[in-house]
């Protein structure tokens, strides 16, 4: 596999679903959901997203977007 870096979408098997890169703490890989759940992997247990993985990823912070904005009231 190559370099893992900040930024870079990975698949940590042992929770079996994608994170961002967000840092590193030894050999540990520091991971965040868009969601905002953080968690470590283990540097050599993670593997580069599939492309579909990264369009989970995305959806997932666009349905968290869309379910923080505060909603409109309808009209009368």
């Amino acid at each position: 596999m190559g370099a893992v870096t900040i930024g870079m979408a990975v698949y940590d098997p042992a929770l079996q679903m994608p994170g961002r890169v967000t840092g590193f703490a030894g050999e540990l890989v520091c991971l965040e959901r868009p969601t905002g759940l953080t968690w470590n992997a283990r540097r050599g247990s993670v593997r580069p997203a599939t492309a579909w993985e990264e369009r989970q990823l995305k959806a997932l912070a666009r349905l968290h977007r869309q379910k923080r904005l505060p909603r409109s009231s309808p009209s009368p």
